[in-house]
């Protein structure tokens, strides 16, 4: 009778420690949640990273929540999926590491471009659509009128990290151009003579023109000479599919019902087509 009980007990013993042990390699194993929707991450708390982006991604002046076109599409997505957003500033460089290399999930806002999509998965559909312009200082707005030959004397400021289009990459080479740390520094060194025009887009350089102090010393030059788009990104490798397609489904849904453009006119944003 022990002989039998113990031989009943050690069998249900390693029965427990086998069931434990298919339950984990299960619990590791287990495809995204089917309540959240096929191809989705599960609930979890989501990691975005991003710079100041002037109505598209802004920390709040009392340190509450971030503000900005990209907070509420994101909140328009996310929470309604279980997720919890958790926004982060970082220098520009930075933020864009942190979608290669992790820790984050989500990237807002970076232009599309062949080099940038060997490194990050970008959304279907971009969220803002931005002028890429060059300031200069009050009464020499006639340094640009479309020419990029007839810069080539000139001393050009551009932001590290930034990208302006094919237009501006095609004749950097034959451009004096001085990579500058932020848009902040750039207008600080146009308006000190150190140089003579900065690259920037518009809709990123009017509040901090008028931040600084700077609308009656610092001029927009026309015409424009790129219009891009932007998006979110995410990593590249299988991490970031579902979040893309997670990303991608809310705004299609967001657009179809016409909350997408309402929530870009309320924040002044230019949505592309």
């Amino acid at each position: 009778m022990n002989a039998l009980r113990r031989h009943l007990l050690r069998h249900a013993a390693l029965g427990a420690v086998a069931f434990g042990v298919t339950q984990r390699a299960m619990a590791q194993a287990l495809p995204p949640d089917p309540a959240a929707g096929a191809g989705r991450p599960r609930a979890a708390q989501v990691l975005i990273a991003g710079t100041t982006f002037a109505r598209l991604f802004e920390a709040a002046p009392d340190g509450g929540r971030p503000r900005g076109l990209a907070v509420d599409l994101l909140d328009a997505i996310l929470v309604p999926a279980g997720h919890q957003p958790r926004y982060e500033f970082y220098p520009w460089l930075r933020a864009q590491s942190m979608i290669e290399h992790g820790p984050a999930q989500i990237l807002v806002g970076p232009y599309r471009t062949p080099e940038r999509e060997r490194q990050m998965r970008f959304s279907r559909q971009p969220f803002y659509e931005d002028a890429l312009v060059f300031y200069a200082r009050r009464r020499e707005e006639g340094l640009w009128w479309g020419d990029f030959q007839a810069l080539q004397p000139l001393r050009i400021g551009a932001v590290q990290g930034w990208v302006y289009g094919e237009r501006f990459e095609q004749a950097r080479a034959a451009l004096n151009v001085t990579p500058v740390r932020d848009l902040v520094t750039g207008l600080r060194m146009l308006q000190l003579g150190r140089l003579d025009l900065i690259a920037a887009n518009q809709r990123n350089s009017e509040p901090v023109i008028q931040e600084l102090g700077l609308a009656e010393q610092v001029a927009l030059c026309t015409p424009p000479f790129a219009q891009l788009k932007g998006h979110f990104a995410f990593s590249r490798d299988a991490s970031g599919e579902p979040w893309a397609a997670l990303i991608d489904a809310g705004m299609q849904r967001l657009r179809a019902s016409g909350e997408l453009q309402q929530m870009a006119a309320r924040r002044g944003v230019a949505l592309p087509d």
